[in-house]
Formats: C-alpha cells, sequence, structure tokens
C-alpha cells in the first residue's frame, strides 16, 4: 500500500484594492487519522506525527525563504 504524502494547493488572488498586484498562496496539507484501526489500513500519520512532519517543513521553508 502507497503511503499517503502531502499535497500542496496553490491558489492565485487578484488584489486590486491597494495597488495592482497578484498574490501567489501555497498550502500544503499533510492528512492524519487518530483512529487506530483505520490509520493501520490507510497508512496515514497520526495527528503527533503530522504534527512533527508539517513542523519539519515549515523549518525547511523557512530557511529556504531566509
Amino acid at each position: 500500500m502507497l503511503k499517503p504524502q502531502p499535497y500542496t494547493h496553490v491558489r492565485l488572488i487578484e488584489d486590486k484594492e491597494r495597488i495592482a498586484r497578484f498574490e501567489v498562496r501555497v498550502s500544503t496539507f499533510i492528512e492524519y487519522d487518530e483512529n487506530p484501526g483505520r490509520r493501520a489500513i490507510s497508512g496515514k500519520p497520526s495527528r503527533d506525527e503530522a504534527l512533527k512532519i508539517a513542523q519539519e517543513m515549515a523549518k525547511a521553508a523557512k530557511v529556504k525563504a531566509g
């Protein structure tokens, strides 16, 4: 069974209020499952494991952004 991976959603938002510009919003989602029985079948991490993955991804993004 394939292990679920984080997935990314990208939105392009036009802002005409102050300055004519576009905002690119990138969101990464990490699904988790708190039910151990379902988790054994789905392969999704627990909430705590998903939080650790998210924190590692946030640290890496912060380093990359400067």
